[in-house]
Parts: structure tokens; sequence; C-alpha cells
């Protein structure tokens, strides 16, 4: 799995690859949970504590999402199809960063509480109720991905971002 980053990647190619809504998974068998460890094991590579199938080249509706290893525990979390089918109306602001943005670093808006429903590793549906800042922000940015939006779309004020050909102002 490669990591799709604007530092590796011209805005064509960049854009190409993570604005588009991915597709939603059929039933999951043992190809899809797979794929699944291998993004969880990319996270945890990469230090983070969330992943989308888009950002490796994946067009599938999956993401892996582990706030707790930003505080030294595994607790993974992975979603097929996930949806945020209910939001409250307040909202925060925090500091995010993005594997595929390098060093970029926004305040972003984020809904504090939402329910996502989506499907586990078992292929059995779920449900995430969250008012937890972290969670709930880190589950919207990897859902945010699955559906071509990024968090520079969503920060509250526009930055400059470089990519492998370019810089662009205001992205």
């Amino acid at each position: 799995m490669r990591l799709v980053t604007s530092a590796n990647s011209s805005k064509e190619e960049f854009d190409k690859r993570l604005r588009f809504i991915t597709e939603p998974v059929g039933r999951v068998d043992q190809q899809l949970q797979s794929m699944a460890v291998d993004l969880l094991e990319c996270m945890y590579l990469e230090n983070a504590v969330g992943l989308a199938a888009n950002q490796v080249g994946l067009k599938i509706k999956l993401c892996v999402v582990d706030p707790a290893f930003m505080y030294g525990r595994k607790m993974p979390i992975v979603l097929f199809n996930p949806e945020i089918v209910e939001h409250g109306e307040e909202t925060f602001q925090a500091p995010e960063g993005c594997l595929s943005f390098p060093e970029v670093g926004l305040l972003v808006p984020r809904f504090r509480n939402i329910k996502v429903k989506f499907f586990g590793l078992d292929g059995r549906e779920r449900t995430i109720r969250d008012d937890n800042s972290l969670l709930s922000s880190v589950l919207q940015h990897e859902i945010d991905h699955l559906n071509g939006v990024l968090f520079v779309d969503r920060a509250l004020q526009p930055t400059e971002v470089t990519y492998k050909d370019s810089i662009i102002k205001g992205a």
C-alpha cells in the first residue's frame, strides 16, 4: 500500500486519487477483511489514528480508526460502508492533521455528537454514538475522505498546500 500525499503527487494526480466518492462494499468476505487488516497495519506504521482506503489507492468504502493509539494503546475500529446517520447541532474546532497532507495542521469544525452506522470486520452491522471530540472528529475526517472531501475543504482558514509540482494558496 502506497500512501497518496501532496508531497508525492501532482495536484492533478492527487485530486484524481482522492477527490471521488468511494464504492460501497457488498458482503464482508475474507479478501475485504485482509484489506482492512493491511490498512490498519499501514495506519499504525504511519503513527496515525485514522486512514481511509482511498488514501492508499483503494476505491472502496473502508476506513480504520484508533484514537487510543494516540495514548499508547490499541483499540482499532474497522468500518465498512460508514455513514453518519445522525448528528447534533453543537460543533467544536480542533486541530487536525492528515497523512495525505504532510506538515499541514488546521483548525477544522466538526459535529460534537454523531451516530455512525457501518459494518465491522466480522460483517455485522454496528453503530457508534459518540460525543467524544477525538473519536467524533476522527470518524468525520475519515468518512469525509471516503466521500471525496478533504480536511482543507472544511478548514476555518485557507492554507497553502505544496504538491509535487506546485503550491496552491487558499486550498
